[in-house]
């Protein structure tokens, strides 16, 4: 008797769950208070994570300049290298430009807010030696320096070349 009883509960919890798989989910998409939740969720990290991510952007564009300006000068040397010519690297802070050979770039296209300051412009040797020049691109978040050494390095730092 108490099996026979067991095994009536056990078909019918089984049945009723079978239906309910069946009947409530089958009929697919979310209901409005999920949605609801799931938004008010995205409201509340996109209304923490974008002010924050907002005042690192100008940080993050004085560096990638300064990275810009040194693989620029770095492409310079080398080309002076391997055309066997003297390379100059030619800065101009009223455009807040500079070229190099053919090739220019315009920094407050690509980087809006940074300014260039440059008292010379770099010459690259054939030999890969270079006039010692510093760079400095600067905007509201601070100030940074690509330095070009005397023997053709080029350095990126956050206070002055020495």
């Amino acid at each position: 008797m108490f099996l026979a009883a067991l095994s009536e509960r056990v078909e019918a919890f089984t049945e009723a769950f079978i239906n309910f798989e069946t009947n409530s989910r089958n009929s697919g998409g979310y209901t409005l208070a999920e949605l609801l939740v799931l938004m008010g969720v995205i409201a509340a990290l996109l209304g923490t994570g974008v002010p924050a991510f907002l005042s690192y952007l100008p940080s993050f564009r004085l560096s990638s300049a300064a990275r810009q300006v040194a693989a620029d000068l770095q492409l310079a040397r080398m080309r002076a290298i391997a055309q066997n010519v003297s390379y100059t690297v030619t800065f101009d802070v009223s455009t807040e430009s500079y070229t190099f050979g053919s090739d220019s770039r315009n920094l407050p296209d690509l980087f809006p807010g940074i300014t260039i300051t440059a008292a010379s412009d770099a010459t690259f040797t054939s030999r890969g030696t270079a006039s010692a020049v510093a760079i400095e691109l600067s905007n509201g978040a601070g100030q940074k320096f690509v330095c070009v050494k005397v023997m053709g390095r080029v350095n990126i730092q956050d206070s002055s070349c020495t």
